[in-house]
């Protein structure tokens, strides 16, 4: 059976690689808990733990999927250890914040503006998340797909679906909710220069109606990448529908 290593998003856990099995029966997704590492070192240390992971290759490359804002993780790892990673595949990415003007379109505009501007307040409203999830957790799910669209609310109709999103909920903003914070203050710093070290081909895989990552944002990577990258619209698709199709 063919392994991957798949980075997950944030919120998120490493069971949102059970939403990849839909398309990819044949897949291993050997999933790392992005919230064991600190985001100043992901790319080493999750290197060290694709070794450990993975155990001898033999030289052969590894394929890394990112998911959401795990293709963060996912990307530096591919520009540190361009002799391990083979192949990247991005799926419904959130791009840098400084290659586009993407923030006014995405559905967490507030929190990554918190994040940049008042991570005081961010943190308060991240204790806010962490008790409706500890006493609540499916009014936390309903609350943040409030505005999603029609091939998102399909997803909520589907029991596996629900519990992944509650493992990820539960992991970020209660067992984890510091590191999760870290990820998202990693985020919207400048991270864009890392970009120009990746030299594997790169796949993007992404919802034209994602409005967690907006679809611009792969139209932006593949500016970046050039030729080595390929795109793939999934019409009306948003952030997790997309997902739940990508073809590895």
């Amino acid at each position: 059976m063919k392994k991957v290593v798949f980075c997950h998003g944030m919120p998120g856990s490493p069971s949102d690689a059970e939403l990849l099995s839909k398309a990819n029966p044949g897949i291993e997704a050997i999933a790392l808990n992005l919230l064991n590492f600190d985001p100043k070192a992901i790319d080493a240390d999750l290197c060290d733990a694709i070794d450990a992971a993975l155990g001898e290759t033999d030289g052969e490359c590894v394929h890394v999927v990112g998911f959401s804002i795990g293709a963060m993780a996912a990307i530096k790892v591919a520009a540190s250890r361009p002799n391990l990673v083979g192949r990247l595949t991005l799926i419904s990415p959130a791009a840098p914040l400084f290659i586009g003007d993407f923030l006014p379109k995405m559905a967490g505009k507030p929190v990554f503006e918190l994040a940049m501007k008042r991570p005081r307040i961010l943190r308060l409203l991240t204790r806010l998340q962490s008790l409706l999830t500890r006493f609540f957790p499916e009014t936390m799910v309903k609350l943040l797909f409030a505005k999603c669209g029609p091939t998102e609310r399909v997803l909520l109709e589907d029991e596996t679906f629900v519990s992944v999103m509650k493992k990820a909920l539960s992991e970020s903003f209660v067992q984890r909710p510091a590191a999760y914070l870290a990820f998202i203050s990693a985020y919207v710093a400048d991270w864009s220069e890392t970009m120009s070290a990746v030299q594997c081909d790169v796949v993007l895989w992404h919802g034209t109606n994602d409005t967690w990552s907006p679809v611009e944002m792969s139209h932006s990577l593949k500016g970046v990448f050039g030729e080595k990258a390929t795109i793939n619209l999934v019409q009306g698709a948003e952030h997790y529908s997309t997902l739940v199709q990508a073809e590895l």
